[in-house]
């Protein structure tokens, strides 16, 4: 019995030993995948790794109510507060807080975007049902962008982020216009568009595009000579043509087909629809 303990803790000091002997940038790296929380608790383990918390390149954020055992912010600012300048390669914040709460959220999670954009954050996720009346975003190092289950009723700007390659929001009602400079890659999945005023999305160095909203006016696409695919759908088609409501900046006649236009100068188009009847075209005159 004494042996098989002493080959059992012998294999246990082999494997603390092939740890140990990682460099620290790649325990950091291992440790990005883990909730911010879960890595600091980390500092436990070993005097070597009483700091490496501190240096590890994202941040993986959640916030909620208070009455859930103590308001997670609170470790959030001190996380921050802590924190070695490292550049981020991801911060990820999720926001519990439920719609009625939603403007108490968006204040809680203000500094710490504000954080991982001074520290050239690259890809940023968001999973917040939190009301912005304007969200203009302004980085030289974001590339990604997702966001998820929001409310925006100003712009959404990303024309300051000029390396930004992809953009997905899902689940998010847009009751604004989107820009876009540089995004190649946009995907729009479930959600809402307005339903009372037709919107646009200005994108003009997409590759690919997906819109796949549950309701609301198929927003005006402006010119998108890269276009490589796209995929549109919609409940109802009507969306997808101009009728009775207000347009930004469109004077076009009842029936147009508004994504049929702001598809028409794609080199290679693959365009889909949840419409059994298709596209139907009208003459434009």
């Amino acid at each position: 019995m004494s042996r098989r303990l002493n080959e059992v803790g012998s294999t246990a000091a082999v494997g603390e030993h092939r740890i140990g002997d990682l460099p620290d940038d790649l325990l950091t790296y291992l440790m990005s995948f883990l909730p911010s929380r879960d890595s600091v608790r980390t500092c436990v383990l070993a005097r070597r790794w009483r700091s490496l918390w501190r240096s590890v390149p994202a941040l993986r954020l959640e916030d909620g109510p208070r009455g859930d055992g103590g308001p997670r912010s609170k470790f959030v600012d001190e996380l921050l507060l802590r924190r070695h300048p490292t550049p981020l390669n991801l911060c990820d914040i999720c926001s519990e807080y439920d719609t009625f709460h939603c403007e108490e959220a968006f204040t809680r999670i203000k500094p710490w975007l504000r954080y991982a954009f001074s520290h050239d954050v690259r890809t940023l996720r968001v999973v917040a049902g939190s009301l912005t009346t304007n969200l203009v975003l302004v980085s030289s190092h974001l590339k990604r962008v997702e966001l998820c289950f929001m409310q925006f009723k100003g712009s959404v700007n990303f024309r300051g982020c000029r390396v930004l390659d992809v953009l997905e929001m899902k689940g998010c009602n847009i009751l604004a216009s989107i820009l876009c400079q540089s995004v190649r890659h946009l995907t729009i999945k479930g959600g809402c568009f307005d339903d009372k005023t037709r919107r646009c999305i200005s994108a003009p160095n997409l590759i690919s595009l997906k819109l796949a909203p549950c309701q609301g006016l198929t927003p005006l696409l402006d010119s998108m000579p890269s276009l490589v695919t796209a995929s549109v759908e919609s409940f109802d088609q009507q969306y997808h043509y101009c009728f009775d409501v207000p347009c930004e900046g469109c004077d076009r006649q009842a029936r147009f087909p508004v994504v049929l236009e702001g598809l028409s100068a794609a080199t290679n188009l693959e365009l889909t629809t949840d419409d059994q009847n298709g596209f139907e075209m009208v003459p434009h005159v």
